[in-house]
């Protein structure tokens, strides 16, 4: 076939679309068509012509619809191709990436405009993300580049191949003592080293807690909550609605006194999502005005109130981490762990045990971050 007939074939607007987004150069395409639309009936029939193109994995469905809908532009971050929308959160959209670099997954967080553009926020923002890359350990989801493109500011982390334990609940209900425990556990492990770095999450909530298939707990975006505003900044806006008392389900009192968090507020808000895995339900429901009120004035209840079964050593252990006063809360993730181990096998005791008192790794033997092709701000504020 002529050059100018295979060209000609690429003047639909979907393929024009698929080729300014950068996802394929022409060559690609017009081997595709060649093998598996000879005679150019599907070219003509863009949906058609779309899934056959996910069905032979050269797009993914996320890829696709956008294209359809004539959108050609945020596919492409530096070495990162986007293949999937995962969610919109308090701080920003998350992003399943693939590194085209060495063929890795990741997850991508593309920033909010408003709060990178603000000098003072962007900077604290810096420092907590360069504290989370130092943050190594089994149960954190590593943070691995960081970068901007075009205005677009983004940061990379671990992808966890996982299911979330907010997913999980809604799924399945309360999960057996001893497993929400286990988890627990492991997210104050994960927190215990954080605050080692003088980092704090201050966003723990179960939609930040992933099970791997291993039964791995994973803490997820740890570092990259400074972008969040005062829970009641859009207090007029938004705070009857259930969305909002959701989002803030968790966060402990006084954050919402604009205080700057500590680990007893991670503490806290872990204690909360304990007892959200135990009863399947936040200790505080209602809008977000009634809910904060009642964080304000009596501890997270005990959750045998809710489930009989639930030891009432447990339900001790929630209502310390649960307090609203922070002195009368454990004052370490450490304490939390110590706390918890009765719950836990005695292998896996041993193993967050030697977590607890291990040392930081030294720089030298921590493991390098992939070198870019270009050095990335990440790459500029680590010197990799």
């Amino acid at each position: 076939m002529p050059t100018t007939t295979k060209l000609r074939r690429l003047d639909t607007p979907f393929l024009q679309a698929v080729l300014k987004s950068g996802l394929l150069n022409p060559d690609d395409v017009i081997g595709f068509l060649g093998e598996h639309d000879p005679d150019g009936k599907t070219t003509s029939d863009p949906i058609a012509l779309a899934y056959l193109m996910v069905r032979k994995k050269l797009l993914t469905k996320f890829q696709a619809m956008h294209l359809l809908n004539g959108k050609t532009q945020g596919f492409k971050l530096g070495r990162y191709v986007v293949l999937e929308g995962v969610r919109q959160d308090r701080v920003g959209m998350v992003f399943l990436a693939e590194d085209k670099n060495i063929g890795r997954k990741v997850f991508i967080k593309v920033l909010p405009t408003d709060r990178v553009n603000d000098p003072v926020v962007f900077g604290a923002f810096v420092k907590e993300v360069q504290a989370a890359a130092r943050v190594e350990h089994t149960n954190a989801a590593r943070v691995i580049d960081m970068d901007s493109q075009n205005g677009t500011h983004y940061v990379v982390t671990e992808y966890v191949a996982g299911v979330t334990l907010d997913k999980v609940v809604a799924g399945s209900g309360p999960l057996p003592a001893n497993t929400a425990a286990q988890y627990a556990a492991q997210a104050a492990v994960a927190l215990y080293h954080a605050h080692r770095q003088g980092l704090y999450h201050r966003d723990v909530k179960p939609a930040n807690l992933a099970v791997t298939e291993n039964g791995t707990l994973k803490l997820l975006d740890l570092g990259l909550t400074h972008m969040l505003e005062n829970p009641w900044k859009h207090v007029t806006r938004r705070i009857s609605t259930e969305e909002y008392a959701d989002e803030i389900g968790h966060i402990a009192p006084e954050q919402a006194w604009g205080s700057e968090p500590d680990a007893r507020s991670d503490v806290y808000m872990l204690g909360s999502t304990l007892y959200y895995l135990l009863t399947g339900r936040p200790p505080f429901p209602g809008c977000a005005t009634e809910a904060m009120t009642a964080r304000q004035l009596e501890p997270v209840p005990a959750p045998s109130l809710i489930r009989p079964d639930v030891p009432r050593e447990l339900d001790a252990i929630v209502q310390k981490m649960g307090s609203q006063h922070p002195h009368e809360r454990y004052q370490s993730a450490a304490e939390v762990v110590a706390a918890l181990h009765p719950w836990l096998p005695l292998a896996q005791w041993v193993t967050l045990a030697a977590g607890l008192s291990s040392p930081e790794p030294a720089a030298a033997d921590r493991p390098a971050a992939v070198a870019p092709v270009r050095k990335s701000l990440f790459g500029r504020l680590f010197g990799r």
